[in-house]
């Protein structure tokens, strides 16, 4: 690729970030692996130090690379706390984050929802891998929760209860090459259902907070759907918006 090829009217810095990410996207940088110098690749896409570091720092602001000092740049590897705590907004009525253990009852190939197929964008005849749990917090079920994965981007998904790992996102990235970079929630409250009344041990008059999730990779495209139900008598959803 040349640097100046494809030239559009969005800021220098936004055209070799997005150089950049497309080379990530492509495997030519995986997981972990560091990039080239600033120096070196300031001059691979001519132009100065200062805009090829505007750009790092924009996908390092992103999380989608990670800015060691004295060692270089390197391609963001997500482990249990950076693929949980950006996604995992519950925490105690103090505001400490709580650590959520999962307890798996069913993986099984379905026939996805009115909902999954529209935000997954499958074809009609798609399946889907229907993940449900239970996520504890303190020894306690707080979440009973559906995750919805499309069977295409998930091939040789292994469907036994004690391989589905407590932090999923880590296990897309190492086992499926997927990146969750970003993701868009929708909330609101619900009455419980006899699953719910079942699995959070809960009385039917407890209403709980309802969040739909969709999951996106590093090229955007949709890659989970998921539905927490979420007890809240405990505990409180906190967004940090910036």
């Amino acid at each position: 690729m040349t640097p100046s090829s494809k030239l559009t009217f969005a800021p220098l810095y936004e055209q070799v970030k997005k150089a950049i990410l497309n080379r990530i996207i492509a495997g030519e940088w995986g997981p972990g692996s560091f990039l080239p110098s600033e120096i070196a690749l300031a001059k691979e896409y001519g132009v100065s130090q200062g805009t090829l570091r505007k750009a790092l720092n924009a996908l390092t602001r992103e999380k989608r690379l990670v800015r060691y000092q004295g060692k270089g740049t390197a391609v963001a590897v997500l482990d249990e706390d950076s693929s949980l705590f950006p996604f995992f907004l519950l925490s105690d009525r103090n505001g400490k984050r709580v650590y959520p253990l999962s307890q798996i009852y069913g993986v099984r190939l379905a026939t996805p929802s009115d909902a999954e197929r529209a935000a997954l964008e499958l074809a009609p005849d798609a399946k889907v891998i229907h993940i449900d749990r239970v996520r504890m917090l303190n020894d306690f079920p707080v979440i009973n929760e559906r995750v919805a994965l499309p069977t295409a981007r998930f091939p040789h998904f292994n469907f036994e209860f004690d391989k589905v790992p407590n932090t999923l996102y880590e296990h897309y990235q190492i086992h499926f090459g997927i990146t969750v970079a970003h993701a868009t929630e929708q909330i609101e409250v619900t009455m419980p259902d006899s699953g719910d009344l079942k699995r959070l041990n809960i009385e039917r008059n407890h209403p709980l907070l309802l969040v739909t999730r969709t999951s996106f990779d590093l090229q955007d495209r949709p890659v989970e759907f998921r539905i927490s139900r979420i007890n809240t008598g405990n505990h409180v959803y906190r967004a940090d918006l910036r």
